[in-house]
């Protein structure tokens, strides 16, 4: 009974699962909405509202020198008169949402008006640099009196990096009321870090209509709002109503419901994250609208709850709108349903957009296939990548073709990640190597970071030392992260000690080895228990260690079974032990076959058994034929038996010979009957052999 060093063969190297479908997930924490997507909103989004204000110019009051103060709940008017929403932010942070995005050239203009025509078609794309000077001029030499012309400008200037100029003529729009401006006023004011100003500048805008700024606002409320509740949360009697968050909720409401998809996004994940059932609706609005974000988000939450017909077709429209988590997903949906094809068609889009995950799952789904070159080729891309499971898998497949050098190169790579199976798995190259202080590196930094096999691996190696209390520790901490081997292991340290509270925690870690399906902890707990007398506990661990091929198990399941009255299933485990080249279990089965009268299949097993050399074997097929009347057959395996010493065959001998009238031979196997039978027919051959020597003699 000796410790198992570790499971992990340098033939078969510790990998992640190989089914895609079982692979690990990528991390997709269900908080913050892309807020990266909020940057294309507050800005792309900006730039077309220029046409919104075109055609309704969405202009403040300015006649009385006040704001509306309609637009938003509980407003307060502070001194110079102006409403606006609670206390300015208490966050200042520069944030994506607010960030302008590069110029995307657009395909239409919108209001008519040849000058945003031109506006809208490009920065460089649709537009050269002379008809770009040529739009800035006509600009300038309106917007002194034209608020949609200041607005253009500061626009063109903000995108040219010129922020100064582009906030004089900005502020000069947005005062004179023109809503985009202030829109993108508020925009230059956050990327500055001047978030206070920014805060006006949208609420203004969003107070006179506008859903991009409705939804600026709301978003930054939100995130003042998160960092307040933070704040609260480290005072003692922090809980009150945060002003910020009612405020967030109703401008991002505001917007959403006028058709701001990421306003939407935004509220769904916001009530997700407050495990409200709600979200779906706001995701669903997103979705509806064409967002793959909140498509690939309702596909999570049918997952979650565990519908994956609703889940692929979410994930199958933000896959198809080039989501590459969603395809991912569906992926993986379709590889555990069984479509392959479909399956490795949407991961090996992934992975050629440069999804890591994607390109590991692929290959592990090509490995399956039989297709190495395919696997190592999308392991390869995943793990220049930085994945670490993806190096581990191809180091693995390296090692297994004999290119050891290769795959110390790609696990030290995945150890490099954290990936603790490519520390293991190095481990087990230089243990291959006898380079034990190379292994024992290795083992310990898979070990500390939680990897139960390496645990195992490592206190065998100290063991080999005779470091036995290290030994012990790091036996304790495989078993308790996992490893049946460790439990096992530890159990032997434990049974090695003759004191009863060893023995006693030998057992108890056999037995929860045992449990997890360990086929040589489940023989040593099953011993201990027909020790004891259980035998039915007894049996259902026989079961397990001989369900796992131990033969000495089946033997004693069988012996077990038949003692409690169960000859067929004595007779199957013996016939598994006898199948396995176990020969006492070849004449238990024949034997048991016998009686029953299957005397064709008891000679078979008879046979086997009298094929290795086993005297009792060739007793027993003589005996059947003998049964049968067939002598002449008996015959060759009785004097089988006889010639190895067995008195009883010799004693049938020297019974045909007689019959046969073959006095010397029958005085001849006399002698065998005298040297090795039973008293009593030794007795006989004597008295029968000193007869027949006087027959012959005269």
């Amino acid at each position: 009974m000796g410790v198992r060093r570790g499971r992990g063969e340098r033939s078969a190297p510790a990998q992640p699962p190989s089914d895609p479908a079982r692979a690990p997930e990528e991390p997709d924490p269900a908080g913050r909405a892309d807020r990266s997507g909020r940057a294309d909103y507050a800005a792309g989004d900006a730039y077309s509202g220029y046409s919104d204000a075109h055609a309704d110019s969405g202009t403040y009051d300015t006649s009385s020198g006040s704001w509306p103060a309609s637009g938003g709940p509980d407003t307060v008017v502070l001194d110079r008169g102006r409403a606006e929403p609670f206390a300015p932010p208490r966050a200042k942070r520069p944030d994506d949402y607010a960030v302008l995005v590069p110029f995307r050239p657009r395909r239409r203009a919108e209001g008519g008006d040849p000058d945003l025509a031109g506006a809208a078609a490009g920065s460089g794309e649709a537009l050269d640099r002379r008809e770009l000077a040529e739009l800035e001029r006509r600009y300038r030499d309106r917007a002194g009196r034209d608020a949609t012309a200041a607005s253009r400008l500061g626009l063109m200037l903000l995108r040219r990096g010129e922020d100064d100029e582009a906030e004089t003529w900005l502020r000069r729009a947005a005062e004179a009321g023109h809503r985009g401006a202030a829109t993108n006023l508020g925009v230059l004011m956050h990327r500055q870090d001047r978030i206070d100003e920014a805060r006006r500048w949208w609420f203004r805008a969003a107070e006179a209509g506008s859903r991009i700024a409705a939804f600026s606002l709301g978003a930054l409320l939100l995130d003042c709002a998160e960092a307040e509740e933070y704040v609260s949360r480290s005072r003692p009697g922090g809980e009150h109503e945060n002003e910020d968050l009612v405020q967030a909720l109703y401008w991002l409401r505001n917007a959403a419901e006028a058709g701001h998809v990421r306003a939407a996004l935004v509220l769904g994940e916001f009530h997700e994250q407050q495990g409200n059932e709600g979200c779906e609706r706001w995701y669903r609005r997103a979705a509806e609208a064409g967002h793959p974000e909140a498509a690939y988000r309702l596909g999570r939450l049918g997952h979650e709850r565990g519908d994956e017909r609703a889940a692929s077709a979410w994930y199958l429209r933000a896959a198809s709108c080039g989501h590459i988590r969603a395809a991912v997903r569906l992926a993986r949906l379709l590889h555990r349903a069984g479509d392959t094809g479909e399956a490795e068609s949407w991961f090996r889009l992934a992975a050629e957009e440069g999804d890591p995950g994607a390109a590991r799952a692929l290959g592990f789904l090509l490995q399956d296939e039989g297709d190495k070159d395919g696997a190592a080729h999308w392991w390869r891309r995943a793990a220049e990548a930085g994945d670490g499971t993806a190096a581990n898998a191809l180091g693995a497949l390296l090692a297994a073709e004999g290119r050891d050098p290769e795959a110390a190169h790609w696990y030290e790579r995945a150890a490099a990640t954290g990936e603790s199976n490519g520390a293991f798995n190095l481990g087990l190259l230089h243990s291959a190597r006898d380079d034990d202080g190379a292994a024992e590196r290795w083992y310990r930094m898979a070990a500390y970071a939680g990897h139960a096999e390496a645990a195992n691996a490592l206190a065998g190696l100290l063991l080999s030392r005779d470091d036995e209390d290290e030994a012990e520790v790091w036996f304790a901490r495989a078993s308790e992260a996992g490893s049946i081997d460790g439990a096992y292991n530890l159990g032997i340290l434990y049974a090695r000690r003759p004191d009863a509270d060893s023995q006693a925690a030998a057992e108890r870690c056999w037995s929860r080895a045992a449990e997890d399906g360990h086929a040589d902890a489940a023989l040593q707990f099953a011993l201990i228990l027909e020790r004891r007398g259980d035998a039915r506990e007894a049996v259902r661990a026989y079961r397990v260690a001989a369900g796992a091929g131990r033969t000495v198990a089946a033997v004693r399941l069988a012996g077990l079974l038949a003692a409690l009255g169960d000859d067929e299933g004595a007779e199957d485990w013996y016939g598994t032990a006898a199948d396995a080249g176990h020969v006492p279990a070849m004449l238990r089965c024949g034997i048991l076959l016998a009686r029953r009268g299957a005397e064709g299949s008891a000679a078979r097993r008879f046979r086997a058994a009298a094929d290795t050399g086993s005297v009792a074997g060739a007793w027993n097929l003589a005996l059947i034929h003998l049964r049968r009347g067939d002598p002449k057959c008996a015959e060759p395996w009785l004097r089988r038996a006889a010639e190895q010493g067995h008195g009883r065959a010799a004693m049938r001998l020297v019974v045909l010979a007689l019959k046969a009238g073959d006095a010397a031979t029958a005085e001849h196997w006399c002698t065998t009957v005298i040297a090795h039978g039973p008293p009593h027919l030794a007795e006989r051959a004597r008295r029968l052999s000193q007869a027949l020597r006087a027959e012959l003699a005269s």
